[in-house]
């Protein structure tokens, strides 16, 4: 069995100030049978969610759990939680047999177990956990109960705190709750203390626990007993007995510690690790026919980001192979990145969207795709509030800084800019389209070049002859020629990719550095980068002679005729340097590297604070409107 689906109303976050209507919950979240990974920004449901189901179920360890006036929504004045179960074999559903109902489109029974709390100004009214098909239900008795536990690792966990021995450990409560100690009397601990405790005392007598004597090298414990027993009988006529442990069985349990075999002084990674292995203890007893079911918040808590791959890896295998589920929630992109996408659940704006096939725009290949190429950098987009997704190192290094300069702080906005590093933009833009009706609250901007290049890189046009039907005639490339494949590629773009939060924006020249290069307040600024970046480029090879590319620097203001060429003249002859390296400025024609430029034009950009109100540069208007969507939530 399996939890398949939890219902809310009115629990924390999710609710709404309309009567209580019980066919309308204000969140429903599906699970997968075996993995499934909550993930989002602070404050987006995830502690909600895992509080909701423990509830509920409540857990092995027995943790003190019980509502409070803050889990209600708001001034709501009733709360519901439901968590259906499905999936039941014929020997864990024995266990709630008047309580099933059944499902006639899959043809199988389900178990629906529910927490109805209603409140006063004052107090919390008494509610008990209850299950049933019905919306009245019926108690569930302490041994059904027992069935659907849970198991349940809390987050900022104090792991090596909970795996010492001490009064009421963690560590003793997980064992404790487990099958293998279940005869609390009898059991063979409870034996190997008693005869521990026989030879303890025997010991103090100068005897081993058959009653012969020992060594006279071993009577230091009669020696010092008889010294105290002396004093002890003068004040108040009895002896001392020394005993080592307790013969109680929980005692017995405070009383271990889990550490790595061979191992001491283990710092906090190490003792999470134990710590999620010994929590995750009662998803592996042996014979047990009620709920595999285990809930962690924050596994990644102190582990090295390649720890928590392995680790996430590892349960995610174990999930599927022996048929437990978990649920986790992660801050963490090196989990986001490793996980199956289709085990994902985005939480955002006060709803859950899962990634799974049924719920997305993605395709089966994209799936595949984003599997290999969705590494830890990408996967920060879900934890975004707003995404702007680009094809390149070079827009990825300059829009934080291009989004300053219209007071614009991406950081603050909570905004993250995703180079995917190539122009597979569908497979990615579609991870926000759903195919329901509730629309994903993050602004996701598409910022892509048009590749048209100018006229001045020349060209022919061919096209039909119209003095000549069913012949072509080939012409000099023109400005509207120009004009019209750029309008009609923008067209493209935005047919393609456009749709529910996704919005295309498509450079309206040739590409993010021609763009850079027609701008009057950029360009001179921008041209110094590209000449930096080649010298940049020189250093790294070797070259000892350098003059002429620092010159090249210190010069700049009297390129280009003194920058009184024609603006377009200017930037076609900055790209083709960039491109081929062709220049008249007295330095080697070598290509240069685009993040290079970006890099050192990044840096300059925000060391000039004379450069301001760039709105006025219509050349890089689809940036700027491309930062403000990302930024609008």
């Amino acid at each position: 069995m399996f939890l398949s689906q939890l219902q809310l109303w009115n629990f924390r976050k999710f609710g709404n100030a309309g009567a209580f209507d019980l066919t309308n919950p204000h969140l429903i979240v599906l699970f997968n049978q075996g993995l499934t990974l909550l993930i989002g920004e602070n404050d987006s449901g995830k502690t909600a969610i895992i509080d909701a189901i423990k509830l509920v179920l409540k857990t092995h360890s027995v943790d003190w759990i019980k509502i409070e006036h803050e889990d209600f929504f708001s001034n709501a004045t009733q709360l519901r939680i439901e968590c259906y179960f499905e999936g039941l074999t014929d020997e864990e559903a024995k266990n709630f047999t008047e309580f099933l109902g059944w499902d006639a489109v899959k043809n199988a029974p389900f178990l629906k177990v529910f927490l109805d709390v209603s409140r006063s100004a004052e107090r919390i009214f008494p509610a008990d956990v209850k299950a049933g098909a019905d919306d009245e239900g019926h108690i569930l008795s302490a041994e059904v109960r027992d069935k659907i536990k849970t198991i349940y690792l809390r987050p900022l966990r104090d792991a090596e705190n909970e795996l010492s021995s001490r009064r009421n450990s963690r560590l003793s409560q997980i064992l404790h709750s487990h099958e293998a100690f279940k005869d609390k009397q009898g059991h063979r601990l409870v034996t190997l203390s008693q005869e521990l405790n026989k030879e303890v005392a025997a010991y103090f007598k100068g005897q081993k626990a058959d009653g012969t004597a020992l060594a006279a090298a071993d009577q230091g414990g009669m020696e010092l007993k008889t010294v105290m027993d002396t004093y002890l009988e003068q004040f108040s006529g009895k002896k001392t007995h020394f005993t080592m442990t307790s013969q109680d069985l929980k005692n017995i349990l405070e009383s271990l510690s889990l550490l790595f075999d061979g191992a001491v002084n283990l710092g906090l990674g190490s003792h999470n690790l134990l710590c999620i292995a010994a929590e995750l203890l009662h998803l592996e007893k042996v014979g047990w026919d009620g709920l595999r079911l285990g809930l962690v918040e924050e596994i990644e808590a102190h582990l090295h980001p390649q720890i928590q791959m392995q680790v996430i890896e590892a349960l995610q295998k174990d999930a599927a192979a022996k048929k437990v589920q978990l649920i986790f929630t992660t801050h963490s992109p090196n989990i986001g990145s490793k996980i199956n996408l289709e085990n994902l659940i985005i939480c955002q704006g006060g709803a859950v969207f899962p990634m799974g096939k049924a719920a997305t725009m993605l395709d089966a290949t994209d799936y595949t795709f984003l599997q290999r190429f969705l590494d830890t950098t990408k996967a920060n987009l879900f934890f975004a509030r707003g995404v702007v997704l680009v094809e390149g190192w070079a827009e990825e290094l300059l829009l934080p800084e291009l989004a300053r300069k219209i007071d614009i702080n991406l950081t603050q906005k909570g905004v993250s800019v995703i180079n995917i590093a190539s122009t597979a933009f569908l497979r990615y833009a579609n991870i926000f389209k759903r195919r329901g009706s509730r629309q994903m609250a993050c602004k996701v901007a598409l910022i892509t070049d048009v590749d048209v290049k100018p006229v001045e890189a020349g060209g022919n046009v061919t096209e039909p002859d119209p003095a000549n039907p069913g012949a072509d005639i080939t012409r000099p490339i023109t400005a509207a020629d120009v004009t019209a494949k750029i309008a009609a590629k923008r067209l493209a773009v935005a047919t393609k990719y456009n749709g529910q939060v996704v919005q295309t924006y498509v450079s309206a020249l040739w590409t993010l550095e021609y763009c850079l290069a027609m701008s009057l307040k950029l360009r001179k600024l921008f041209y110094k980068s590209v000449l930096e970046a080649l010298l940049e480029q020189k250093q790294d090879d070797g070259v000892q002679n350098l003059t002429a590319y620092q010159n090249a620097i210190t010069n700049i203001d009297s390129h280009f005729n003194n920058w009184t060429d024609p603006v377009e003249h200017i930037a076609y002859a900055i790209m083709v340097q960039i491109l081929e390296g062709t220049n008249n400025v007295g330095v080697a024609q070598d290509k240069i590297s685009k993040s290079i430029i970006a890099q050192r034009f990044a840096s300059n950009l925000s060391s000039d604070t004379a450069i301001t109100d760039l709105t006025t540069e219509t050349s890089l208007t689809y940036l700027f409107d491309a930062i403000r969507y990302a930024a609008s939530n």
